[in-house]
């Protein structure tokens, strides 16, 4: 019989997208072929630290997230960087988890999507699925991947940078861009602090 890939799915994180991570993640556990997949799961709280779990139940109530609880005395993880036989460490006992084949990363904005936490599984030399850190970078920072996309000729919707340390001048956005314009952070996920400008105030 054919060996099952160890799969570790990533998931919570610190952004201001945390449930919708663990509802993504609940999809990617109902979904993934068990018979190709042992599926283990690395839920991180909002505060960064990292939690084991090898029950696909843990995620069952993630419409409702208050409910999902780490044993944090238990299973809480530490990333062990270049160490193939030892990722992760249970930090409650000192002793290895079973070393994952990939890591899923289910996390939805910063820290997650911005090239953060690929770039620390390639420090670690994890195999994960997704964009690389380059990709997932400017991904992310929606100026910086509007001016690439600009600038490669790739046709984009118009857009004016604006910096929390500027006065942003109405009457050019007007002009530039017209009304209704939409207001948004160049780096939190794609709906998140969306605001509709009908005019000045």
């Amino acid at each position: 019989m054919k060996k099952k890939l160890r799969v570790a799915i990533l998931f919570g994180g610190k952004s201001a997208e945390h449930e919708i991570s663990l509802i993504s993640a609940k999809n990617i556990v109902e979904a993934i072929d068990r018979k190709k997949y042992e599926v283990v799961l690395i839920g991180i709280d909002n505060k960064g630290r990292r939690y084991f779990s090898d029950d696909p139940r843990l995620l069952q109530k993630a419409d409702r997230p208050k409910p999902i609880r780490f044993d944090r005395d238990r299973n809480a993880l530490a990333l062990v960087p270049g160490n193939k036989a030892k990722q992760w460490l249970r930090l409650s006992t000192r002793r290895a988890d079973k070393p994952v084949d990939v890591v899923f990363p289910v996390l939805h904005g910063t820290f997650g999507e911005d090239g953060t936490v690929q770039g620390l599984l390639k420090m670690a030399d994890i195999p994960f699925v997704g964009a690389g850190v380059l990709g997932s970078a400017v991904g992310m920072d929606k100026d910086v991947m509007k001016r690439l996309l600009r600038d490669a000729g790739i046709p984009i919707a118009r857009f004016l940078p604006a910096h929390r340390s500027e006065r942003i001048d109405f009457a050019t956005a007007e002009r530039e861009l017209g009304l209704p314009l939409f207001v948004k952070p160049a780096n939190c996920g794609s709906s998140v602090g969306i605001h509709k400008v009908n005019d000045e105030s």
